[in-house]
């Protein structure tokens, strides 16, 4: 083995280990005012871009969030059949988004989240975007290669569409079944539950 390919598997390994620890031990969830004290129960989950990780993260999260927390969530069903055309482009809280999400939580265009949410009716809103999936392309016996989705969420509170919290996070995709870890989803749901005192 030469020098050059340790070094590679040396650092692949290192790669590895730090999007586990990223996956794992970053928060995912961070109130922007506290003390929080909900104000209500119903929540809808929307992806702020047309993509299909978008979409697959709000309906994978909004499933998750039924089961972790006393949030009434809305179905995915009803929130397209709620908002015409959903999907809809909303400029989410980023500068730009490729291999890093370059986060800007300034940026959202608020007035199209307040503007949707009026199809919705809820007392919360949680809008994500999952601009980027990537992949290291590598392999073994020992791992599996899952791609990693890279999200940037907001919980905004109604009336008034007062942003109450946000986050950035990964979670992994499983190639074979082209679904997100349920693991990454409790993760990320049950921060968002317990930080908003609305944990099952």
């Amino acid at each position: 083995m030469t020098r050059e390919s340790t070094m590679r598997k040396q650092y692949l390994w290192a790669m590895m280990l730090a999007t586990a620890l990223f996956a794992q031990g970053c928060a995912t969830f961070q109130l922007t005012q506290e003390p929080f004290t909900p104000k209500g129960k119903k929540l809808a989950v929307i992806a702020g871009l047309t993509n299909p990780s978008s979409l697959d993260a709000a309906q994978a999260l909004a499933y998750e969030l039924t089961t972790t927390s006393q949030f009434q969530v809305m179905p995915q069903k009803q929130v397209a059949q709620a908002i015409p055309n959903y999907p809809q482009l909303i400029k989410g809280p980023y500068n730009s988004a490729y291999f890093e999400i370059d986060v800007d939580y300034a940026k959202t265009d608020v007035e199209r989240v307040k503007q949707l949410h009026k199809n919705l009716g809820t007392d919360y809103l949680y809008v994500l975007w999952a601009p980027t999936v990537t992949t290291n392309g590598q392999k073994s016996w020992f791992t599996k290669d899952y791609a990693m989705m890279k999200v940037v969420a907001q919980l905004y509170e109604f009336p008034g569409g007062k942003e109450v919290g946000h986050g950035t996070y990964m979670m992994r995709v499983d190639p074979g079944k082209n679904q997100i870890v349920r693991d990454d989803l409790q993760r990320v749901t049950k921060e968002l539950a317990e930080k908003t005192h609305m944990v099952k």
